[in-house]
């Protein structure tokens, strides 16, 4: 307990190994020094915000994270039956099939604890967690921390602001905070008689929390505050009723489906990383499949433009007084498609990262098996959206329906999508949203300038790099070489009586696209894929470890 910025939230992040930066000093476990891997295995954090995944059902969310932090040794059914013990323990049973977004304060809460009961840690920290719920949410919440407590052997460490005179009674150990330095440690019905002796009296129905955060603020005033600090009882408070002991870090697989004994169940081994993946990506899947507005709305844009793009342009890609015309369309198409597949996920990352790093930091996965699950969804799917608008686009404005040229166009604008893709989940990771959504596009039109804007030899020599580091570059001039080479034969002229470019070759040497090594291109835009990807997760990897 403490006023406002006497630094209980950075004590128990310390104390938790949530964040140590800034710290010094040793924490202790029993009586050794703790071993970060082995705190891990036997504890959790629970924010004071409820980071979880709020279009699962309740159910759901507990089945995946069974499976994804239970031991592949232990069957289905005793999975099931654990999660049926924790949600009937926690009262969550009757919202066992309401999806997380529509639950209480509250019932979120429990549910972040629930979600975190599966391995039965015996620590559980958490961070002021009756902040933001009503008195009867409290009531409750505070309850079920002491049967977690007293009844089911746990340790539960967690921070408060000034709880009732009810609530606060109900637990064993206070410790008061006041300017990073410890004001009072013990037990909560000795606070008023320990106080009383330093001549610090607490008025006659005075709430005691409400009385600790007055002395810790100075109201009784400060000279004497320092000497209560220095004086500050530094043991561990037992008594007859409640013993400390010692924190468990034994790993006993229960497979009682009895409801008390099958929560005390302890993860032996993390399941391999494919099935990680196998159900992070069935996570995904429902989670998609319940934000259909969003996916709705890709689809959508990418057919209304492709469209209208196709009347805009129709029938230039036959014509040699239109090839002009054609090479813009060429590039427009380029373009749409890089942006789309930029913008359409460059959010994604900075919007569930603070679940994402709950999750993590509570053992529930690795970073690799949660990168291949995010990208088999969104891979696929920005295929689809590139299909739905490359199919019509391609028909409308008369290109030549021979399969080898349509299937190196698609073959190129999906990869370049996919490139630019990774570089929105690049710019999401590392960059802050207002930052990122700014970098990404200008980055993308610095590099679109160049093959299109600018030819090579009018280049200034300080930006010739740019001209080859370019994977927009690559694209477009291996789209325009797909349509207009490979010895295409001389192209009609349907509205003037000399075209200059009625012979593609003319064009592609004109442009300097006559020297355009589609293998090598390909190549070189595959590997911008993935070294993007490479660098994505490291990024991702350093900011879920920093500490």
């Amino acid at each position: 307990m403490g006023p406002s910025g006497s630094g209980k939230s950075t004590l128990l992040n310390v104390l938790a190994g949530y964040s140590t930066s800034g710290s010094s000093g040793s924490v202790y476990l029993n009586d050794a020094l703790r071993d970060e891997k082995q705190m891990a295995n036997i504890s959790c954090y629970i924010q004071q915000d409820d980071f979880v995944r709020e279009l699962l059902t309740v159910r759901e969310s507990m089945t995946v994270a069974a499976h994804l932090k239970l031991p592949t040794t232990m069957s289905t059914l005793s999975k099931v039956s654990l999660v049926d013990g924790i949600l009937e323990s926690l009262g969550l049973a009757i919202h066992e099939n309401t999806i997380v977004t529509r639950l209480s304060g509250g019932q979120k809460k429990r549910l972040s604890i629930a979600l975190e009961l599966i391995t039965n840690p015996s620590i559980l920290f958490l961070d002021e967690p009756t902040t933001g719920l009503d008195s009867l949410s409290c009531s409750q919440l505070v309850s079920m921390m002491v049967d977690l407590a007293h009844n089911q052997n746990r340790t539960i460490v967690c921070t408060l602001h000034q709880p009732t005179a009810l609530l606060f009674e109900k637990f064993d150990q206070v410790y008061v905070v006041t300017s990073g330095q410890c004001l009072y440690q013990g037990p909560p019905h000795l606070i008023i008689p320990y106080f009383a002796e330093r001549t610090i009296v607490c008025p006659p129905y005075h709430n005691p929390a409400d009385f600790l955060i007055e002395v810790a603020i100075g109201e009784y005033g400060t000279t004497g505050l320092k000497k209560l600090i220095d004086s500050a009882p530094k043991y561990i408070y037992t008594n007859d009723q409640h013993h400390c002991h010692k924190i468990s870090d034994t790993y006993q697989k229960n497979n009682s489906t009895d409801e008390k004994s099958s929560i005390n169940i302890k993860q032996v081994n993390r399941p391999p990383s494919y099935l990680q993946i196998y159900h992070l990506y069935l996570r995904n899947i429902i989670m998609y499949k319940r934000n259909k507005l969003n996916l709705q709305l890709r689809i959508i844009a990418h057919l209304l433009i492709g469209l209208i793009f196709g009347y805009l342009y129709r029938d230039v890609g036959d014509d040699a007084s239109t090839i002009l015309s054609n090479m813009v369309f060429i590039y427009g198409t380029n373009l749409f498609l890089v942006y789309t597949g930029q913008m359409a996920v460059i959010v994604s990352f900075p919007l569930e990262y603070k679940v994402l790093k709950r999750e993590h930091f509570n053992g529930w996965f690795t970073l690799f098996p949660y990168m291949i699950s995010i990208l088999l969804v969104e891979i696929p799917f920005q295929i689809l959206c590139c299909l739905v608008y490359i199919i019509p686009s391609y028909v409308l404005t008369g290109q030549p329906m021979e399969l080898m040229r349509f299937s190196y166009f698609t073959i190129f604008l999906v990869v370049t999508s996919l490139t630019s893709q990774s570089t929105g989940f690049l710019c999401g990771a590392g960059l802050p949203v207002k930052i990122s959504v700014f970098i990404g596009p200008v980055f993308v039109v610095l590099l679109s300038v160049f093959g299109f804007a600018i030819r090579l030899r009018d280049t200034p020599t300080i930006y010739i790099w740019v001209h080859y580091f370019s994977f927009v570059r690559s694209s477009y001039q291996s789209l325009v070489y797909s349509l207009y080479g490979f010895d295409r034969n001389v192209l009609p002229c349907k509205d003037e009586m000399y075209c200059h470019y009625k012979n593609p070759t003319k064009f592609l040497s004109e442009m300097e696209f006559d020297q355009v090594h589609m293998n090598f291109e390909f190549l070189y835009i595959c590997s911008v894929f993935l070294c993007t990807y490479v660098l994505t997760t490291t990024v991702i990897w350093y900011r879920l470890n920093k500490r």
